[in-house]
């Protein structure tokens, strides 16, 4: 399990400043901070994209004991490109000390004002790969997205599962400002998830998908999850695919 979390803001500075953490219903947000949880507090996977984003980097006290985290490639795009760079820690997390403050800086070159966006994943350590059956079902949402911030859907099966239990090991989905979605599962407190895409054709990190990331997390077959959505637009129209393991 993992929860994805994040970093925006519009801003105009050509030297490294805070990135405001996006507001996250399962987790303790301060201003600018991320106070990491006992139980998810090592870096698993970070992204960051911006039409002119320079530069981007995480940063804590227990980072600042060695080296603060630069999030090195970055996407310098409006929107999540193919392929999308994103860095990769799930055999090597860094460890950051539970319940301190974790804030993200970045810096831009645009003559004003542009959108800076940061995405976290933490996790309890290195990421223990799933492997098994794994099935794939198609999955629809019309719900009106909020704009640079998370919105919750319900979701539609374009097949009915079987009754019995199911792991979540990875998912795609796709609208027209997407940037990151992260599934809600029914009694659950983290909230694992991934970048979003804009269109099919934009190809997701294989690291996401088929169990790559390890379990998300388990759902009956009439409590399927549903899902958080972070669109830079109000999108009205989502699809996207869940990755599935029957376990019972």
């Amino acid at each position: 399990m993992h929860h994805l979390c994040g970093f925006t803001a519009s801003q105009d500075s050509a030297a490294m400043i805070n990135v405001a953490a996006i507001p996250d219903p399962s987790m303790r947000i301060e201003g600018n901070n991320v106070i990491v949880p006992a139980s998810v507090n090592a870096i698993v996977a970070a992204w960051a994209n911006g039409v002119n984003l320079d530069r981007a980097q995480l940063q804590s006290p227990s980072l600042r004991r060695i080296l603060n985290y630069e999030i090195s490639p970055i996407a310098i795009s409006a929107s999540n490109p193919s392929p999308l760079p994103v860095n990769d820690k799930r055999m090597t997390p860094i460890i950051l000390d539970p319940d301190e403050p974790l804030s993200c800086v970045a810096a831009e070159s645009g003559a004003g004002a542009t959108r800076q966006n940061i995405f976290v994943a933490l996790g309890p350590g290195a990421v223990e790969i799933r492997t098994g059956d794994v099935r794939s079902v198609r999955v629809t949402a019309s719900t009106t997205l909020g704009t640079f911030g998370w919105t919750n859907g319900a979701l539609t099966f374009d097949q009915s599962l079987p009754a019995g239990r199911y792991q979540l090991v990875g998912g795609r989905f796709r609208s027209a400002g997407l940037l990151a979605w992260r599934a809600v599962f029914v009694g659950g407190i983290w909230r694992p998830g991934a970048p979003g895409f804009t269109t099919d054709a934009l190809v997701d990190p294989d690291m996401f998908r088929m169990g790559r990331m390890g379990v998300w997390g388990e759902f009956d077959h009439n409590l399927p999850p549903t899902i958080d959505f972070f669109s830079t637009s109000a999108d009205t129209s989502e699809v996207g695919v869940l990755d599935l393991i029957k376990i019972e």
